[in-house]
C-alpha cells in the first residue's frame, strides 16, 4: 500500500521553501557585515540634543558644543552607536576641571549597567593622579595594562586629543596635549577579546568635558599607525575565574540528575504500560479470531443437531440414510472446526489471497458449509468486481462470516442473501436473512457485533445493523477502496494500540 505520493503542488511548495532558505543563508553574512560596518560620523553636540546618546548614570548635558558630566557618580557612562560595530577609530578631545580625575572613552561596550566597571568592553583614558594613559578590559571586573606616563603630566583645564583604534583583538591609542603638542602612545592585545560593541564616554569624577567626538571605520593600517609609536604592547594574562563547583552549580547538577532519574522512571513505567496494553489488545484480537472461526463452526454443528432433534421430537419418519447425511454434515463441521482451531493456534495465519478476487464466493461457501441444504443461499454482485486490498478483504470476510453465523444460529431463516456491491470508490457487503430478527441497541451489543464494528473501524469503514422482530436482519458494511481511508484506519489502529492508555493502567 502506497502511503505517500508527491504531488506537483507539494513539490512546488517544497521548492519555494528551499529557495527561501537558500536566499536567507546567502544574504545573512551580507546583512551581518552591513551591521558591523561603522559609518564615518561626527557627533553634533548641540544644546538639548541628546537623541544619539544613552546615559547610564551621571548628569550629562551639552553646553556650547561640549558634553559635560557634573555628577560625582563613579563609573557614569554615555553610550552611542551599535553593538554590532567591530573595527573603528574613535576620536575625542577631553578636559577636566578638578583634581583626582580618571576619565576617557569606552569602546566595544556591551551589557552596560550602573556602577564602576559594570559593562563588558574596553576603556582608554587619562589619570592625573599619576599623569598616565590608562587602557584595560572591563568585564564586571577590571584588568589593566601597564600605564604609560604622559610627557609633561596630566593637568586640569587643558584639552587632550584622544585617538583610539580597535582592529580585531588589537587596540592602540594616542593622547596629544593640544597646548604643548606633546604625545604619548599605548597598545593593548588580547587573545579572547570583545569583538564588537558601542562607543561611550566614561568618567569616575565630576567635572569632565568632551568635544569633537567622531567615529570612522578602521583597518590594520590605521592600527599600525598608532602601534608603531608605542614603547610596548601589553598582553595581560586573564586570571582564572572562580571554580565551577560552587553551591549554585552543585545544586543545579543535583536537580538535573534528579530530573533525569524521574524522567527515566516515567519512561520505564510508560513502556511497561504500553507493553501491558499491547498484550491486552492482542488477547482481544485473538479472542475475536477464535470467535470468528471455531464459534461459527460450532454454530453450524448446533444447527444440524437441532434439525435432527426437531425431526425426532415431531416424530418424522426418517430413514437411517437421512439421519446419517445430517450427522455427516455435522461431522464435517466439527472437522472444519478442528482445522480452524489448528490454524488459530498456529498464530492465526493471514487469509488466503484468493478472497481478494472471490470474496462473495468464499462467503457463500461458508454459508453452505454452516447451513447445509436447509437454508437457501442467494448471492448477488452489483457493479464491476474489483480486486480488494488483502487487509480490506480479510476484514469483510470475517464480518461476513460472523453475520452468517449469527443468522444461522439465532435467526432461524429459510433464505440468506449475500450481496457485494462496487461503485468505483466504495465496496459494500450486505448479509440479509428473513429470520426472526431482533431489537438492536448499542448497549446490548454482544461480543460478535463488537468484533464486527472493530474490524470495520480498522479499515476506515462503517457498520450498520437493520433488524426488525419477525422481519429478519440486514448487516451492511461499507468501506472505501481508496488507500487514503485505509491508511487512516491503519493509523487509528496504531494509535489505539500503542498511544492510548486505558483508564485502568495508571502510573504507580
Amino acid at each position: 500500500m502506497q502511503l505517500w505520493r508527491a504531488t506537483p503542488k507539494w513539490l512546488a511548495g517544497t521548492g519555494l521553501c528551499i529557495a527561501c532558505l537558500f536566499l536567507v543563508a546567502w544574504t545573512w553574512p551580507t546583512w551581518r557585515h552591513q551591521d558591523s560596518v561603522v559609518p564615518a560620523h561626527s557627533f553634533e553636540l548641540q544644546t538639548g540634543r541628546m537623541d544619539e546618546w544613552t546615559a547610564i548614570g551621571g548628569d550629562w548635558r551639552i553646553v556650547d558644543g561640549v558634553m559635560h558630566n557634573n555628577s560625582p557618580e563613579r563609573g557614569a557612562k554615555l553610550l552611542a552607536g551599535s553593538n554590532e560595530w567591530r573595527n573603528y577609530t574613535l576620536n575625542a578631545d577631553i578636559q577636566f576641571t578638578e583634581g583626582g580625575v580618571d576619565m576617557g572613552v569606552a569602546i566595544r561596550s556591551n551589557n552596560e549597567m550602573r556602577g564602576v566597571d559594570t559593562y563588558n568592553g574596553y576603556y582608554v583614558g587619562i589619570r592625573n593622579l599619576d599623569g598616565t594613559i590608562v587602557i584595560g578590559r572591563s568585564d564586571f571586573g577590571w584588568i589593566e595594562a601597564r600605564p604609560f606616563a604622559m610627557p609633561g603630566g596630566i593637568h586640569p583645564s587643558v584639552w587632550y586629543r584622544l585617538r583610539v583604534t580597535a582592529y580585531e583583538c588589537n587596540i592602540a591609542a594616542s593622547v596629544e596635549n593640544l597646548t604643548t603638542l606633546q604625545t604619548a602612545w599605548i597598545a593593548f592585545e588580547e587573545r579572547s577579546c570583545v569583538e564588537s560593541g558601542r562607543i561611550g564616554l566614561r568618567s569616575l569624577n565630576p567635572g569632565g568635558m568632551w568635544r569633537n567626538i567622531s567615529v570612522e571605520p578602521a583597518g590594520w593600517n590605521e592600527y599600525q599607525d598608532l602601534r608603531r609609536h608605542a614603547a610596548f604592547v601589553e598582553r595581560p594574562e586573564v586570571p582564572a575565574g572562580p571554580p565551577w563547583w560552587t553551591p549554585w552549580h552543585v545544586g543545579m547538577l543535583f536537580a538535573a540528575a534528579l530530573t533525569l532519574a524521574l524522567l527515566t522512571q516515567l519512561v520505564y513505567f510508560r513502556v511497561h504500560q504500553w507493553k501491558a496494553y499491547t498484550i491486552t489488545q492482542e488477547r482481544e484480537r485473538l479472542a475475536h479470531e477464535i470467535h470468528d472461526t471455531m464459534a461459527q463452526s460450532f454454530a453450524g454443528v448446533g444447527y444440524q443437531i437441532q434439525g435432527i432433534r426437531r425431526s425426532v421430537v415431531r416424530g418424522d419418519r426418517q430413514d437411517s440414510r437421512q439421519i446419517a447425511e445430517q450427522l455427516s454434515v455435522a461431522y464435517q463441521l466439527v472437522r472444519k472446526c478442528h482445522e480452524e482451531a489448528s490454524r488459530t493456534i498456529a498464530m492465526l495465519g493471514s487469509s488466503s489471497p484468493r478472497i481478494q478476487q472471490d470474496l462473495l464466493g468464499s462467503l457463500a461457501q461458508t454459508a453452505r458449509r454452516i447451513a447445509g441444504d436447509q437454508i437457501k443461499v442467494v448471492t448477488r454482485l452489483n457493479g464491476n468486481s474489483t480486486s480488494l486490498n488483502l487487509r480490506l478483504a480479510d476484514a469483510l470476510l470475517h464480518i461476513g462470516q460472523e453475520a452468517i453465523a449469527n443468522a444461522v444460529g439465532h435467526s432461524d431463516p429459510t433464505v440468506l442473501t449475500l450481496t457485494l456491491g462496487f461503485d468505483g470508490r466504495d465496496v459494500e457487503l450486505i448479509v440479509e436473512d428473513n429470520g426472526q430478527g431482533f431489537e438492536h441497541t448499542p448497549e446490548k451489543a454482544g461480543f460478535g457485533i463488537l468484533g464486527m464494528q472493530k474490524r470495520a473501524r480498522d479499515v476506515g469503514g462503517t457498520l450498520r445493523i437493520l433488524s426488525t422482530p419477525s422481519r429478519g436482519t440486514q448487516i451492511r458494511v461499507t468501506a472505501s477502496l481508496q488507500e487514503e481511508n485505509l491508511r487512516k484506519g491503519f493509523v487509528a489502529t496504531l494509535k489505539e494500540r500503542f498511544f492510548s492508555i486505558p483508564p485502568d493502567l495508571n502510573l504507580p
